[in-house]
């Protein structure tokens, strides 16, 4: 697939997105720094890594996004961001693309027929996105059926520099980011800073699965 049109500094720094030649050097610092500290973590080599939150409005989100840009600043590697949350989708309206762009959910709905239907260029270099897509109702059915499985290890063994980040709903209200987990290597809690009490916290965390799960990152960005 080829790169497309790449996003200006201005056009990324709209969508939040760090970039090389940004200014603000702390953002890009803190997110290379935990970009390095969840890779050091991992058994395999190109990791699927899980980015979800305690609850809405953490900025989740943001962080997986910026994870997977973080990853492609390295001109070895590729990133591929798949977008789980099906009941707030931002992914394919925030970067550009087509209202009808398909999408992970247009998979199982029989919209689309293959894989490569679903990965759209991103504007930004190495980076890559699946939008969640249509049918979202169905999302937790889809999300654990032998298909999604099946998606999954067909995107893991693709490319061997590729390194996938899911962007996953909240853990508390809705099955899908423990449905999404086992599918995870690694798996991120995102704090919105001062949202939620400890108890809170510990909850959520306790709901994934502890042998994958790599810490909680406090964010203060929605």
């Amino acid at each position: 697939m080829t790169e497309g049109e790449l996003l200006a500094p201005t056009a990324l720094e709209r969508r939040r997105l760090i970039h090389a030649s940004m200014r603000n050097s702390r953002q890009m610092d803190l997110v290379r720094e935990l970009r390095t500290n969840v890779l050091t973590r991992s058994a395999v080599s190109n990791p699927i890594l899980m980015v979800t939150g305690v609850g809405s409005g953490c900025g989740a989100s943001y962080l997986a996004r910026n994870l997977a840009a973080s990853i492609a600043l390295d001109e070895e590697r590729t990133a591929l961001l798949v977008e789980c949350d099906h009941r707030k989708p931002r992914l394919a309206e925030d970067f550009g693309l087509a209202d009808e762009a398909p999408g992970l959910l247009d998979l199982f709905s029989g919209g689309v027929g293959d894989l490569s239907s679903v990965i759209h260029p991103s504007g930004v270099e190495r980076l890559r996105i699946i939008p969640v897509g249509r049918g979202g109702r169905r999302g937790p059915e889809h999300f654990a059926s032998v298909r999604m499985r099946a998606l999954v290890n067909e995107i893991r063994n693709r490319y061997d520099d590729r390194y996938v980040v899911i962007d996953a709903p909240p853990v508390l209200g809705a099955p899908d980011a423990r449905i999404l987990s086992v599918y995870a290597d690694l798996i991120i809690l995102v704090v919105g800073e001062g949202r939620h009490r400890p108890e809170v916290i510990r909850r959520a965390a306790d709901m994934l699965p502890q042998d994958r799960f790599a810490g909680v990152a406090f964010n203060q960005l929605p």
